[in-house]
């Protein structure tokens, strides 16, 4: 008995196994657009680094590179998009979209390390924003079928000083009708925004996300600027 209950469970972790093999292997989105240099890498753990080039897969797990002239648009299989601007680095940790159309469990959870981006939310906001998160250096962001956009400084050094890594948000006006808001929080404190225009700022490790306040409109046009790079125009992402 204890035989046949161990070779039970090997073979039910087997199936685990490859469910989460097949799952890992199966895309989650598309490069839909590449501007400027066209120069952007995908990477699995321990994988080799590929090149991404317009129609290629993109599958959880991966860390996606733009490089310094260059903005990648990847479309979800939910139809959802995130714009990276030049020298972006960006994660999607988890997706899970049910099969049939049916919300379930689903979910989309990802992470910006570095860079300028732009998140229009799909199907899987619209059935369960709870369930779809953003992560950035400072801040977790919580959504409610939305557009936004950001940008995100890692730690780096100058001048010999550690610099913390910091991050800027603000709201869209949304694609057609539905919720438009956001929820910037981290273990300091958090806000809501839910004005097109308006924003916040965490300026360090140590500090809750500012309150909310009009942006701008210097910031957000430098913003937009760096995500819509022309052709062949290379060069560092203007800066908030």
């Amino acid at each position: 008995m204890k035989i046949h209950s161990v070779g039970m469970n090997l073979i039910a972790l087997g199936l685990l196994l490859a469910a989460a093999v097949a799952q890992a292997q199966t895309p989650v989105g598309r490069a839909a657009r590449l501007t400027g240099d066209q120069v952007s890498s995908a990477q699995a753990p321990g994988g080799p680094v590929r090149k991404l080039a317009e129609g290629n897969p993109v599958f959880a797990g991966e860390r996606i590179r733009t490089g310094a002239g260059t903005v990648l648009d990847i479309e979800f299989n939910d139809k959802s998009h995130f714009t990276l601007g030049p020298n972006a680095e960006f994660e999607v940790e988890k997706y899970f979209q049910a099969a049939g159309g049916s919300a379930g469990e689903e979910a989309f959870s990802s992470r910006v390390f570095k860079g300028a981006f732009r998140f229009v939310s799909g199907l899987i906001a619209r059935r369960k924003h709870e369930n779809v998160h953003i992560t950035i250096a400072v801040a977790t962001i919580g959504i409610r079928g939305t557009r936004f956009e950001g940008e995100v400084s890692e730690r780096h050094e100058k001048d010999g000083k550690t610099v913390d890594a910091s991050a800027k948000v603000a709201l869209l006006e949304p694609e057609g009708s539905g919720g438009n808001a956001i929820v910037v929080e981290n273990k300091f404190g958090s806000v809501v925004i839910d004005k097109p225009g308006f924003g916040t700022e965490i300026p360090d490790e140590k500090s809750p996300p500012s309150p909310v306040r009009r942006m701008q409109l210097r910031t957000i046009e430098n913003l937009q600027r760096s995500l819509r790079l022309p052709s062949g125009i290379s060069g560092p992402a203007r800066r908030f």
